[in-house]
């Protein structure tokens, strides 16, 4: 819950993970692994997070649902982190695959980010530009075929 939820809340900021990191006096690796699963923030990290992500503690570790913004009110261009997730929600291929990875076992989770992972670094190494990237239909269909 908590990796993304702070991914979330980083992006609804319009922060990278070298922007947060630098803000919360950490390394990008470290938001990384916070948000892929890989480690647990301290309790004084927690702080610093929610205090310059504008929400709750309670919210960044899914004690409650409610999005609570402690910031005066984000500028237009910034979307709130429940845009963004309705966004993902409404698109078959998002919502097809955050459901399916939400369920997975943590070896599965693993998995899947180790996939990702390497289908990115082909695609830099290939210097693979799409206008768009591929559905997780297509994904999947190539998948079945390196079966």
């Amino acid at each position: 819950m908590l990796a993304q939820r702070l991914r979330a809340a980083r992006k609804a900021q319009g922060l990278t993970q070298e922007d947060l990191a630098e803000r919360v006096s950490t390394t990008k690796a470290t938001i990384s692994n916070y948000e892929n699963n890989y480690s647990t923030p301290s309790n004084e990290m927690l702080m610093n997070l929610a205090t310059v992500l504008h929400i709750s503690i309670d919210w960044l570790l899914g004690r409650t649902d409610e999005n609570i913004f402690y910031a005066p009110a984000a500028p237009a261009q910034r979307r709130s982190l429940d845009e963004l997730l309705q966004e993902k929600i409404e698109d078959p291929d998002d919502y097809f695959f955050l459901d399916g990875y939400l369920d997975a076992s943590a070896e599965e989770k693993k998995e899947i980010r180790r996939y990702w992972y390497n289908l990115k670094k082909q695609w830099k190494e290939h210097k693979v530009k799409e206008s768009r990237p591929p559905s997780l239909f297509e994904i999947t269909e190539d998948l079945k075929k390196r079966d």
